[in-house]
């Protein structure tokens, strides 16, 4: 500070109080070094501090004038001083301004009328305090009476500068502006009393200023170091009300310390000097002008706080949106005029109601977690649903966007904006109803089961509970008899049944089709038995506008514990219903593990099929064809096989269905008549070539790419046409449509024969051989097993033998196990024959032995002599 370290001096410049300047000449040193240091780290604020720092050293630079100089008389040596120390209290003042932000400063004439006023009052007290009420330093020449006067009119400024400042800094730095006013404090008196001294040679007065002095740098040190420096925010706004209290209440302190300052001097019996009586007249004109200023201020910022808030008010007024302000307690403090209009009453929703109590009571206890918020934490800002009653009774539906402002000491409060959504929730209840609705029957559809799935799951199972999916069977022959709308009947009846069937707490649903699922609780014994209701109502008579029709079904049971979500839910019923499919209509099959194995097989078959063929994997065997007549081998079957590297050998009638789901049949076809052709070309031949019998996938003829793969192969081979022999099922040349008929004559115009196989099963009929574009029937096993024993069964073989010999086609039969099979088929006219009985299926070295051992001979005598 400028009026630090070497103010107050003795009259001469030796002795004890010249010691004294001394060491407040090193303090003011250290304190500029600290004011310099310490407010570099104050943010924004350095630079006023660091300004700040010049202001003890001017002191210290008249202290050595004087020291140097060693003027006599006391005059001199106050003057000297006075030189650099006056533009040192400028740089001080200039240096309080800037510790603040300019926007703080600002305000038109308040802050220069608050500032005159500190200054005169402060003038005021310093004199009364140092100069003495009875008008003595007047009587000092000139020179003297200028020196004190300046001294008085600088540290006033100082002192000044400091209330100004704690007037208009913020909140959060207080506590430095009052300790630096404290500091100016201690230091305009130490200033003044040490000038004062040094005039009149009273050294008892200087000890005294010297000690306010030292006092000061101390707190201005302390100053520096407890400045948090401004808010960093770029309009910094203070967390209470002090700043402005303070403010207004600081002028009226100065007013009363001048009137204090004149009554003193009235009470000690001196009389009041013209400069005083100026002075307090100033301040209370000055006083009045602040009152003035304030008071318009005042009235300017009602206004336009009048004006905002009636804005804002008819904007809330005004909006779609309800506005619900509630208190930290979520108590109702006031609600904008739409949500009466909402809830069709004005006073629907009363101030001071507890929200929890006015909302549904389903919503009160989500919205408690929400606005209540552990101790220390603030509610998420988010959205809201809740239900308020309406003035008719019923609820309606609110969305509401809320921010916790509780810990805004301004708002305190919380805010909803809400949102009716009456309308649009009841369009969604709708949606959702036909979206989880199955249309015909009116139970839950597909999405409906597994909604109610999920819920259990979630609910633990809902304890013993068990999935039951039902598969009918028997719709198609409806639909083929009666048409849809009678199909649909059925479904709306069968959905009926299974509704009364079951108790009240389980749900039917319709998963799709045919299928139907129950959601069924209790104990596993309890849901087989209502498992087994369920197939004895589907299958009585369903008495339709088109007839009476029967239908069965099958029904696949899972617990809900066994599975952890519901797709893994839904696979294990529909494992377990295909194997009920399986065991025969009319079964009811709970699911094991053994199925997930199966299914599990079946993925990994699926996967590993692909490029099984490039693995060297798959290989074809031969079972020999005999000719029952000549007794020897006239042509071969080619029977695929796969072996595993991990599940071993695979069995055709298990892959070949899964090749022609994975649509790999036709590159596994092509595969096999390839290598087939290939290793036929290598037989030894003892008569007429061999034929070579392959089997024909369903799906490879109706992927129409049949005769440009059979000529391809032929072509690549060199396998001559009229030895290749394709094996067809009856169904496939039926059910395929019109290319099938095409590309089998194309085959046949090519040379290739075309035998029909597996004849004897399902719905084969004689009559189809008289139309059917076929060079060989084949009888299938289940024709031959009993032709040995069966009369009727025998006597049918002989009728087909003879239809078939009538039409030119040969006669093979498939799967002969005995030699009383093979003598009955020989005495019917049957030509050829292949079985276990005569050879098994091998490869192709072992069927070259065969064909080179008795020029191809193969009886099953003959084979016993071996």
């Amino acid at each position: 500070m400028p009026v630090g370290s070497a103010c107050a001096v003795s009259a001469g410049t030796s002795g004890p109080g010249h010691l004294g300047d001394l060491a407040l000449g090193a303090l003011g040193i250290a304190t500029a070094v600290v004011l310099w240091t310490a407010g570099r780290s104050v943010q924004s604020g350095w630079r006023g501090w660091r300004l700040f720092a010049l202001a003890p050293l001017m002191p210290v630079v008249g202290l050595l004038a004087v020291t140097v100089a060693a003027p006599d008389s006391p005059l001199e040596q106050v003057a000297l001083r006075w030189l650099p120390t006056v533009p040192g209290y400028v740089v001080a003042v200039v240096g309080i301004l800037t510790l603040v932000a300019p926007s703080r400063l600002r305000g038109g004439a308040r802050p220069a009328v608050e500032l005159a006023l500190f200054l005169i009052a402060c003038a005021l007290v310093v004199q009364v305090l140092v100069l003495g009420p009875d008008l003595g330093w007047l009587d000092l020449d000139p020179s003297g009476r200028a020196v004190l006067a300046a001294a008085v009119v600088v540290t006033s400024a100082t002192v000044a500068a400091a209330v100004l400042l704690l007037g208009v800094i913020e909140s959060r730095r207080q506590p430095m502006a009052l300790v630096l006013l404290a500091a100016t404090a201690l230091l305009a008196p130490g200033r003044a009393l040490g000038t004062s001294a040094m005039l009149t040679g009273e050294e008892a007065v200087g000890d005294v200023g010297r000690f306010l002095v030292a006092g000061g740098l101390v707190l201005l040190g302390a100053a520096v170091l407890l400045d948090p420096g401004p808010c960093p925010e770029p309009r910094p706004q203070p967390r209470t009300g002090r700043s402005t209290h303070l403010r207004q209440l600081l002028p009226h302190l100065a007013m009363t310390a001048a009137c204090f300052g004149a009554a003193a001097v009235s009470l000690t019996g001196h009389r009041i000097s013209p400069v005083i009586a100026v002075g307090g007249s100033l301040c209370a004109v000055l006083a009045v002008l602040h009152r003035w200023l304030t008071a318009r201020e005042e009235q300017r910022l009602g206004t336009r706080l009048r004006r905002s808030e009636a804005y804002f008010r008819s904007l809330v007024a005004t909006s779609s949106d309800a506005v619900l302000i509630l208190d930290g307690d979520l108590r109702v403090t006031w609600s904008s005029p739409t949500l009466g209009t909402t809830l069709g009453a004005a006073d629907a929703v009363p101030v001071g109601a507890d929200l929890l109590e006015l909302v549904h009571p389903d919503d009160a206890l989500p919205l408690a977690r929400v606005l209540q918020p552990a101790a220390g934490a603030s509610a998420p800002a988010g959205v809201l649903r809740l239900r308020l009653r309406h003035a008719d009774g019923g609820w309606r539906h609110l969305e509401a966007g809320f921010s916790d402002l509780r810990s805004d000491t301004v708002v305190g409060a919380v805010v909803l904006h809400c949102r009716d959504t009456t309308e649009r929730v009841a369009r969604e209840q709708v949606l959702e109803q036909v979206a989880f609705t199955d249309p015909v029957t009116g139970l839950p559809n597909r999405a409906g089961c597994e909604r109610l799935l999920e819920q259990a799951l979630a609910a633990g199972g809902r304890g013993c509970g068990s999935l039951l999916l039902i598969e009918l069977d028997g719709l198609d022959e409806v639909r083929e008899d009666a048409g849809r709308d009678v199909v649909t009947e059925v479904l709306v009846e069968v959905g009926r049944r299974l509704r009364a069937t079951v108790r009240s707490s389980d749900a039917v649903t319709r998963v799709g089709g045919g299928a139907f699922a129950v959601l069924a609780e209790g104990a596993p014994q309890a849901v087989d038995l209502l498992a087994d209701r369920c197939l004895s109502v589907i299958e009585q008579p369903l008495d339709t506008g088109a007839g009476v029709f029967d239908v069965s079904a099958a029904i696949g049971v899972v617990d809900l514990g066994a599975a952890g979500s519901v797709p893994d839910l839904l696979t294990r019923a529909e494992l377990a219903v295909r194997a009920a499919n399986a065991a025969g209509t009319g079964t009811a099959l709970r699911y094991r593990p053994a199925l997930g194995s199966a299914a599990e097989r079946r993925a990994r078959l699926r996967e590993d099929l692909p490029g099984a063929w490039d693995r060297g994997e798959l290989s074809v065997l031969f079972q020999p064809v005999v000719s029952l007549g000549e007794q020897r081998v006239t042509g071969v079957e080619a029977l695929l096989r796969w072996q595993h590297p991990e599940l071993g050998e695979v069995p055709p009638a298990e892959f070949v269905p899964i090749a022609e789901r994975a649509g790999v049949i036709g590159e596994l076809q092509r595969w096999a008549l390839t290598h087939a052709a290939t290793a036929v070309l290598t037989l030894p031949c003892t008569g007429a070539p061999l034929r070579l019998g392959v089997n024909i996938s369903a799906s490879h003829v109706a992927a129409r790419t049949l005769v440009r793969d059979v000529a391809a192969v032929l072509q690549s081979t060199g396998l001559a046409p009229e030895r290749l022999i394709l094996e067809i099922t009856e169904a496939t040349i039926m059910s395929e449509g019109e290319h099938v008929a095409v590309d089998i004559e194309a085959l046949r115009l090519m040379g290739v024969h075309v035998a029909l196989d597996d004849f004897g099963t399902g719905r084969s009929s004689l009559a189809h051989l008289t139309r059917l574009p076929i060079d060989v029937l084949k009888l299938d096993h289940a024709f031959v097993l009993r032709v040995d024993r069966d009369p009727k069964v025998r006597a049918l073989c002989e009728s087909v033998v003879s239809i078939a010999g009538a039409l030119g086609l040969d006669v093979v039969a498939e799967g002969v196990e005995t030699p009383a099979q093979l003598g009955a088929l020989r005495a019917a006219g049957c030509g050829f024959a292949q079985g276990f009985l005569l050879a098994r299926p091998m490869r192709p070295r072992e069927l070259v032995d065969v064909l080179d051992d008795g020029a191809g001979q193969l009886w099953p005598g003959l084979v016993a002599s071996r």
